[in-house]
């Protein structure tokens, strides 16, 4: 099956959902008549300027926060596309090329409550518009504490080995682009930025659509 059919029926079924459940004409962050987010409410988000080897789109606060908490925990998709139109801006105006895309995987934990890996979606809506594939070969073979509850030392050393690959057949001698949702000291990103590097990539572009302050 060709890739221009598949892409051609996530479209269709795109618009299909669309009908079955249209999209509330409310604007997500202050309730306004539009559908998403609305331009007023979309200038509030304060864009990160000072990236390093980690890029981010903007500052987990306020109007970011909550776009990301409704996807995360409420299943609110538009959300979801929101976000993933955020990291298409970040890879264009970084002028980023790639031949593969991958993500942060979910604990199985996780994936049992929120029934999905955000990171994951994301990853699909970039492959859809830019045509890359994404492969899901990172995976967590080990339990650890959550990341938000550690002190920086703590986040660093609660990741060591706690992800593997599957096969580095997607890995070996391909320019990636690794996501998340949030970055916070990186110790998750950096650490799977290692394991692609350890595998045979040539280069990683590490994203994410939000950036904490701390």
């Amino acid at each position: 099956m060709g890739k221009g059919f598949i892409k051609l029926l996530k479209e269709f079924l795109n618009e299909f959902l669309d009908i079955i459940y249209p999209p509330i004409n409310k604007c997500i962050s202050c309730g306004s008549e539009f559908i998403g987010l609305c331009p007023i409410c979309n200038k509030k988000i304060i864009r990160v300027k000072e990236n390093h080897n980690i890029i981010s789109y903007g500052y987990y606060s306020g109007v970011m926060k909550k776009l990301i908490l409704e996807f995360k925990y409420k299943k609110d998709f538009i959300c979801g596309d929101i976000l993933s139109d955020y990291l298409f801006e970040l890879i264009e105006e970084n002028n980023i090329k790639a031949d593969a895309i991958f993500f942060i995987p979910s604990s199985k934990k996780s994936l049992k409550e929120r029934g999905f890996n955000q990171c994951e979606f994301m990853a699909n809506k970039i492959s859809d518009k830019l045509n890359i594939p994404v492969y899901k070969d990172i995976t967590k073979v080990k339990n650890i504490k959550e990341q938000k509850t550690l002190s920086k030392e703590d986040r660093l050393k609660n990741v060591q080995g706690a992800f593997g690959v599957i096969s580095n057949r997607n890995i070996r001698n391909k320019n990636i682009i690794l996501i998340d949702d949030v970055v916070t000291t990186g110790a998750t990103l950096l650490e799977c930025e290692k394991l692609l590097i350890n595998n045979g990539a040539c280069s990683i572009k590490m994203l994410t659509v939000a950036k904490s302050y701390i």
